[in-house]
């Protein structure tokens, strides 16, 4: 094989790769959850996890009326003016390792409906976060997925997660997790004094029965 044959197939294996990945990136830059307010999403790399996450803002004052959220299947959660909603994707590429937290971080309490911050279902069969709450001392809103269908394995995605306001944007980094990166609650020590106690009680029983 002369030079210029191999040079010449080199360039189409190029090319022919090229083509390839403009069509991968084509297909997932466009963001599954899209709003006319407005929309975009990141990819995160860290850790094993290798995704993306959409996210979208809905004003509903101007979007009530023709139901574009509802096109997603998203409702409106509390009574805040603008939805919030995200979505993670823990499917992109080589993605080795489990979603077991995500946070939006630097969040006012006050600039949020507490009541409204939880998920929902989506059309794909998402999974569900075990709990959604808002942790005032760390100005986060957090969403845990080690309950409910579990952790949001690889190449899975997750259910939308979202919240309302009367502010607009309520901005925020995020931070995510895998289960090994998850601190396991500590009860507080009034609970495990109780536990304690009951504990102790029951020896007392059984040392009865024995008797």
């Amino acid at each position: 094989m002369t030079k210029e044959m191999t040079r010449k197939i080199r360039l189409f294996s190029l090319l022919v790769a090229a083509i390839l990945f403009a069509q991968n990136a084509s297909a997932t830059l466009a963001p599954i959850l899209e709003s006319s307010y407005y929309d975009g999403f990141v990819f995160y790399y860290e850790d094993g996890l290798f995704g993306r996450i959409d996210f979208a803002v809905y004003d509903t004052s101007v979007e009530e009326n023709s139901h574009e959220y509802l096109d997603v299947g998203i409702t409106k959660p509390g009574d805040g003016q603008y939805i919030y909603a995200y979505q993670i994707f823990n499917d992109y590429y080589s993605s080795a390792e489990s979603v077991a937290y995500f946070a939006l971080l630097d969040i006012n309490g006050n600039s949020i409906d507490i009541d409204s911050i939880g998920s929902q279902e989506d059309p794909e069969n998402g999974i569900e976060p075990g709990s959604a709450y808002l942790n005032e001392d760390d100005y986060k809103i957090v969403w845990e997925f080690n309950g409910g269908a579990g952790y949001i394995i690889a190449g899975e995605h997750s259910w939308f997660l979202v919240f309302s306001s009367d502010y607009d944007w309520v901005a925020g980094s995020y931070e995510i997790k895998g289960p090994d990166d998850v601190p396991i609650p500590v009860p507080e020590p009034a609970t495990v004094a109780l536990l304690g106690i009951g504990s102790m009680l029951i020896l007392l029983k059984r040392r009865r029965y024995v008797k």
